[in-house]
């Protein structure tokens, strides 16, 4: 449950970091990118990606697992 939470806590940074890009993007004049927007574009992609895998795979994405598999002889 608790992984859950954590990716509930990062897909909403995520939207909070979303959410400021959005207002720095749209501020007149019209202007590139600068290096804070890209780093902030860059947490919002690892935070929502990170969220979700958290969100819907929860404990099981962290479970130790052999491999090869073993053969089924």
């Amino acid at each position: 449950m608790k992984i859950r939470l954590e990716g509930a806590a990062l897909l909403a940074l995520c939207a909070f970091v979303l959410h400021r890009i959005h207002m720095l993007v749209h501020v007149p004049p019209l202007h590139q990118a600068s290096a804070a927007e890209l780093a902030l574009g860059l947490v919002a992609v690892l935070s929502g990606v990170a969220g979700a895998a958290f969100v819907l795979v929860g404990p099981a994405l962290f479970r130790p697992y052999a491999w090869p598999p073993p053969d089924g002889d």
